[in-house]
This record gives C-alpha cells, sequence and structure tokens, in this order.
C-alpha cells in the first residue's frame, strides 16, 4: 500500500509557523501517549525523549565549550506500537481511526516541514506474534510496506518498543528554540499539561546528550500541581474548565492557554488584557506567574487541522462561540481568582503614581483628575524616568483624542448637525478637555522654570575642588551660546531669569561676534555675551524700527580682578553700545531700520558684588540698589540705562516672580493634608 496523494504537495500546503517549531516534536510526544493509552497492559508506561544537540562547537572565553542547538529528537515508548492497523491508518492522509482522540490525520506531515527525514523503528505485538518494522519517512524517500516489517523473536524484557527519531533540523526553525534543555521541558508540560492535570499521564522523560535530564511528571508535581485550582465555565449551553494555576518559577509571563484534544493549541498574553500584570506578582507570602489552561468539548471540535489554530465563528449565531465571546468569560474568572492581589497591585501603583505627580511632576495632575483609565495605562514597578515617561505617553495620547474630538465637531458643523443634545455633550467635553490640557502645559512650564532655578543655585555653589563654575556654564543655563534667536527654540532660553520682558524679541545673539549678525553692519570682531534687539512699540511711526537693544554681561562667580579697564564690566557694556551707534541697524534685506541714535539701551551686568565691582559702579555714578545686593543707574554719555545684578539677587528676584505659581503646583493642598493626617 503507498500514499495515494502527493507527498511534496501535501507538505508543502501545510503552515508551520517558526514560532511553532517544536510542533512537530510535540505531536510525536503525545502520540506515544495515545499509543500508551492503547496498551492493555503495561507494568511502566513510558516516553523517553532525548534532545540530541550538533556534536561540535566553539569555545567560549572561559574556555568552556559553547551549548549548542538540538539537531535531532529520538522519542521513544513502550506503547502499542506500528501494528498493522496503525500503519495503514500512517499510510493513509486524513485518517479517522483516531478520530475520537482529536486527531486530524496528518499529523505526521508536519515532521517533514521541520525536519529533513524521519526514522521509525517499532517493534510490537500482534496476533500471538513478536514483529518489527522500520522505516524512513521523507519526501525523497517513498515508504514500501512489503519491505520493511518481519517476524522476529520474542525480546528478552517482552516488552513493546517504539523509537522515532525526527533527524535534520531545518535550521529555519532550529534557530527558534531555545538552547536550555530545562526550557524544552517546560514547552512540553505546557502543551501536555492537560494529561497531567486530567491524570492517566504515563511517565516522561526528557534528557540531551550532555547529561541533564528531567522527569516531567516530578517537575510538573512541583512546580505546578499544588496550585491548581478549577472553575466550570458555561458559554451559550456549552461546558467549559478552566484550570488556575500559580508558578514560582517555570514561566515568563502571565498567560492563558486554550487546548483541545488533551494538548495546548493557542496561548494569551494576559498582559495585554488586564491591567498590572506586565510583570510577576510578589506578595508577603509568594512570588508567581499566573497561568491558565480552559478544555472543552467544544474547543476539541473546533481546532484546525494541523492543531495549532481554531476556527472559531466569529458570525453572530446563536450556538456558536466567538474568540472574543470565549477568552473574556474566561478573563473575567481569572480576575476574581487574582482578584484579591490584583486590587493589592493596583492601589501601590496608584499611590505611586500620585506621589511621583504630586512631588516631582505636579504638571500631570490634570491629566490624572481627567483620565482615571490612566493608571490602568501605565505597567507596574517602573523607574522614575520611564513613569515620566510613560505619563508623557498618556498626555500625547489625550491631546490626540481632543483633537479627533475637534475634527469631529467641524463636521457637524459642515453638516450643520450643531442642535442635538449629543453635539452639546461632544463640544462640552472638548472644551473642558482643552481648558484642563492649557492647565496641564502651563503646570509643565512653571515645574521647568523650577528646575533651571533649581539649577542655577546649583552651579553657583563652590565645588569640591574649591572653585566656581565658569562663566560658560551660567551662560548656558541662562542661553546656550554661540547661536542667534534664528538657531534656536524658545523653550531653550530662559531670559526670564534676568527680565520676563526678554523672551519677546526680534532677534537675539549669544556669544557671537557683532560684525557676523545679520541685524548690524559693523567691523567690531568683539563678542557681547547676550545682545537682545526688540521691535518698535506698535504705535511707533516706523513699525520695523528697532525700539530698544539689551546687553548682558556675564561674569565668574567670586571674580574679584576686574579692576583694570580691559576688565571692568560696565566699560565693556558701555563700549558696546559705542560700538553699535558706530554702525548701522540694518534689516536682512539690507535697508535700514532708521536712526539707531534713538534707541534705548538696557545694560545688565551679572556679576558677583565684589570690591572691583563695587569700586567700578561707584566711580560710573550708579545708586545702590535698596536690599545692597545691585547697583542702576543711567550714563549720559552713552545714553544707556545700567544695571549690576548679583548672582543672589539675580535667583532671588527669579524665585520672588514665581513664587506665587510655584506655591499653587506643588505645596499641598488643604484636602491633601487632611488625607495624610488621616482627619
Amino acid at each position: 500500500m503507498h500514499f495515494t496523494m502527493n507527498l511534496n504537495g501535501q507538505v508543502n500546503q501545510m503552515r508551520l509557523p517558526k514560532a511553532k517549531a517544536l510542533w512537530p516534536l510535540f505531536e510525536t510526544i503525545v502520540n506515544s501517549i495515545q499509543s500508551l493509552e492503547d496498551m492493555k497492559e503495561c507494568e511502566e508506561p513510558t516516553v523517553t525523549v532525548v534532545a540530541n544537540r550538533i556534536d561540535y562547537g566553539q569555545l567560549t572565553t572561559d574556555g568552556e565549550e559553547e551549548i549548542n542547538h538540538f539537531e535531532n529528537f529520538v522519542v521513544t515508548d513502550n506503547g502499542e506500537g506500528f501494528t498493522e492497523k496503525n500503519y495503514k491508518s500512517f499510510l493513509e492522509a486524513y485518517s479517522t481511526l483516531k478520530i475520537a482522540k482529536g486527531c486530524k490525520g496528518i499529523g505526521r506531515f508536519l515532521w517533514l516541514k521541520a525536519f529533513a527525514k524521519v526514522d521509525v523503528r517499532s517493534i510490537y505485538y500482534e496476533n500471538g506474534k513478536w514483529y518489527k518494522r522500520e522505516f524512513e519517512f521523507s519526501l525523497k524517500k517513498v515508504v514500501e510496506p512489503e519491505e520493511n516489517c518481519i517476524e522476529i523473536e520474542p525480546p528478552e524484557n517482552m516488552q513493546n518498543y517504539t523509537q522515532v527519531s525526527l533527524r535534520g533540523f531545518k535550521s529555519d526553525y532550529r534557530d527558534e528554540v531555545a538552547l536550555s534543555l530545562e526550557s524544552l521541558a517546560k514547552k512540553i508540560i505546557e502543551h501536555c499539561l492537560p494529561y497531567l492535570i486530567i491524570g492517566g499521564c504515563p511517565k516522561i522523560v526528557i534528557e540531551d546528550n550532555l547529561g541533564e535530564r528531567y522527569i516531567l511528571n516530578e517537575y510538573y508535581k512541583n512546580l505546578y500541581k499544588d496550585t491548581l485550582h478549577r472553575d466550570d465555565i458555561v458559554i451559550k449551553g456549552k461546558a467549559f474548565s478552566l484550570y488556575h494555576m500559580t508558578v514560582n518559577e517555570g514561566a515568563e509571563k502571565h498567560e492563558l492557554h486554550l487546548c483541545a484534544n488533551n494538548r495546548e493549541v493557542k496561548s494569551y498574553d494576559l498582559a495585554k488584557y488586564i491591567p498590572n500584570l506586565d510583570r510577576k506578582i510578589v506578595t508577603d507570602k509568594q512570588s508567581y506567574y499566573y497561568v491558565g489552561y480552559m478544555t472543552g468539548a467544544y474547543l476539541d471540535e473546533s481546532v484546525n487541522s494541523e492543531r495549532f489554530e481554531f476556527s472559531f465563528s466569529e458570525a453572530p449565531l446563536l450556538e456558536s462561540i466567538g474568540e472574543r465571546e470565549l477568552t473574556d468569560a474566561a478573563l473575567e474568572y481569572i480576575k476574581i481568582y487574582l482578584s484579591d492581589d490584583l486590587i493589592k497591585i493596583k492601589d501601590e501603583k496608584k499611590k505611586r503614581i500620585d506621589e511621583f505627580v504630586r512631588c516631582k511632576k505636579p504638571q500631570y495632575r490634570y491629566l490624572l483628575n481627567h483620565r482615571n483609565d490612566v493608571y490602568d495605562e501605565i505597567p507596574v514597578g517602573l523607574s522614575d524616568e520611564r513613569l515620566d515617561l510613560e505619563l508623557y505617553k498618556q498626555e500625547q495620547k489625550w491631546e490626540f483624542d481632543i483633537a479627533k474630538q475637534k475634527t469631529q465637531i467641524e463636521e457637524k458643523q459642515k453638516n450643520s448637525a450643531t442642535n442635538t443634545e449629543q453635539f452639546m455633550d461632544l463640544f462640552n467635553s472638548y472644551c473642558s478637555s482643552v481648558t484642563q490640557l492649557s492647565q496641564a502645559s502651563l503646570a509643565e512650564y512653571v515645574v521647568r522654570r523650577k528646575a533651571v532655578i533649581d539649577l542655577l543655585e546649583k552651579a553657583l555653589e563652590i565645588t569640591e575642588a574649591g572653585s566656581y563654575s565658569k562663566e560658560s556654564r551660567l551662560h548656558s543655563i541662562i542661553c546656550p551660546m554661540q547661536i542667534t534667536s534664528d538657531e534656536v527654540q524658545f523653550e531653550e532660553m530662559n531670559l526670564w531669569l534676568i527680565d520676563d520682558r526678554l523672551a519677546y524679541h526680534q532677534f537675539l545673539s549669544s556669544d557671537q561676534p557683532m560684525r557676523t549678525l545679520p541685524v548690524l553692519e559693523s567691523d567690531v570682531i568683539r563678542r557681547m555675551d547676550i545682545a537682545i534687539f526688540d521691535k518698535a512699540i506698535s504705535y511707533s511711526a516706523e513699525e520695523d524700527a528697532i525700539n530698544s537693544i539689551t546687553i548682558v554681561e556675564l561674569k565668574r562667580p567670586q571674580r574679584d580682578d576686574l579692576a583694570a579697564d580691559d576688565k571692568n564690566p560696565l566699560n565693556q557694556v558701555l563700549r558696546y553700545v559705542s560700538d553699535i551707534k558706530a554702525g548701522k541697524v540694518k534689516k536682512a534685506n539690507g535697508r535700514g531700520f532708521g536712526n539707531v541714535q534713538n534707541a534705548a539701551f538696557y545694560c545688565y551686568v551679572i556679576a558677583d558684588i565684589t570690591d572691583s565691582l563695587i569700586e567700578d559702579a561707584e566711580n560710573a555714578g550708579l545708586n545702590r540698589t535698596p536690599d545692597g545686593e545691585g547697583f542702576f543707574g543711567y550714563n549720559t554719555p552713552r545714553g544707556a540705562y545700567i544695571e549690576v545684578i548679583s548672582y543672589d539677587k539675580l535667583v532671588k528676584d527669579a524665585k520672588k516672580r514665581n513664587q506665587v505659581l510655584f506655591d499653587k503646583l506643588f505645596r499641598p493642598k488643604t484636602e491633601h493634608i487632611i488625607a495624610l493626617n488621616g482627619d
């Protein structure tokens, strides 16, 4: 008897995803289990799996040989064997011999998807005689039934023996399999777990050619059995069993497995369906992953021919059960089973997020108040940096949802559908969201201001080496160096530290030679630390005319060698004023802005108030500020207002101007204090 179908065509038509690379091995093991089920008498039903690795390898840097991939698998059992009826079934595609066990009659063709060939050797007892059957199964070699079976003398142990060798593991599939034998053992348990749960599973041993060995029944008992719990579920009159397990070791994530005919078929990562299951659950008593197995006759009937997928009907028929309906039912029972731990995890995560937002990132307070589902979207156990990133993502998602609402409103306006209650609800929701998002943006801006002030304060401290920060570090905090306003974003400039009005200007230069500035026509190579050119006020006769020019000069903290004329910061800024007035201010197109002599000049010298700087200020006729931490005055010959600001005064004044915002954002509200005190 020969195959009456095209073997190559049959194998080519079958699907075997790379993620299912071990399915041919699983099929072989399940065949052995079923063969043992058919044995009427067997002293110790046993399935042995030998996983042979490639016998050559390279040495690691430690001088040890690297573990290689598995190259072939040899599965041995003492089951019924390849008797005449079983062999005829093997030769018949889509055989119905074992349909009661859920067999589709084509599982053996999966062997040839992942392996080059399969060698079969079976010794069995039939009709009062002992036989040995041996043959090779491959795409190149046709099975010859007349030549592969002979009668033999009874074996010494008088036991059946069948060995199936899967040889030539194809690299595309081989490379997808983990190198660890323990990992392989866990995969086999997962696939065959219903046999272990329900009982009657033969002894299954797995070993490799390096001497490592596991008895899967004992492995299952130690890691799985004690946590087993079952729920019976009925969906549209169909009965299902859901087995719950908590696994201390041997799992890498929380999963739900759907099973058919006593074997695992499809799995679901529960972290995608149930919040807070994205890592191992840790309690006072244990740490574990949850693993669920669902079985039922409906699943047995719905599994596809290759047995790694279900053919669910999603049509809303009275008796059909769709995949979503089935998994949703299972998820509800899983949530109940894990409810105590899930509630604890949720509460602890919420407390962690609330504390982080309250103390470090209050700009997200509006997000949490407006979108409670944010708590469920954020994974458990994140660092501050990751948590900040996740909150930012949720804020971006909020903005996207608001943008969609805006689009919906515009569409309804086009269609004149603005008088409905639905439209008003949408419009009110949109307005509320925009308002709260604007508050969140303002909060973020305030937080940034506080961070900048804190950074400036830190930069003014003396270092462990006994020195102070260089001028360039302080300069960079206030404004990036060697740029113009055409090259830097508004948010990168912190001119508000000096005066909030400086943030709004026409052109800014930071540490650039005067002759390179596009708004000046000058041959001077000197660099102003910061120069700000502001347009005229709106009611000026010439709207493009420069109204004011601000010059900022920064000095290193505690520098007291400024007495020399070339180091006197007051002389420096006044010289810059003279240089600008000597040149011309021009537009980008080369046309002049008008008489720069009429522009108002404001000069800021920011430095620590040292003895030499006090002397320079007094010689320049400047007045001491009421707080004693600076000087101010007007230089008539140059036509420039001058203000000397100490670094301490710069920080203090910036704090005072922003304090009301900091208080609103960072100080806990009365209800928070009451909650913390437990009243």
